[in-house]
């Protein structure tokens, strides 16, 4: 299991983090819970949109060497 801090997909103004427990790869990435700034688990909140969002911020951290700032995809 791995962990990222990725943009909070509830925040419209993009300046609040969660914290992401993933497993596996991209593109089989699997996320295992989502936790946000009040520390709630919110992953089941989340619209399969948002998931997808988070798996492709995560995938493009991790197929970048680790140098790219959080952005949203």
């Amino acid at each position: 299991m791995s962990n990222h801090f990725c943009l909070d997909p509830n925040d419209p103004y993009a300046q609040s983090e969660v914290l992401v427990f993933f497993e596996g790869r991209y593109p089989d990435i699997r996320l295992l819970s989502v936790i946000d700034g009040n520390d709630d688990e919110i992953l089941s909140d989340l619209v399969i949109e948002q998931q997808r969002d988070l798996i492709r911020e995560i995938a493009a951290f991790h197929t970048s060497g680790g140098d790219a700032p959080n952005a949203a995809a």
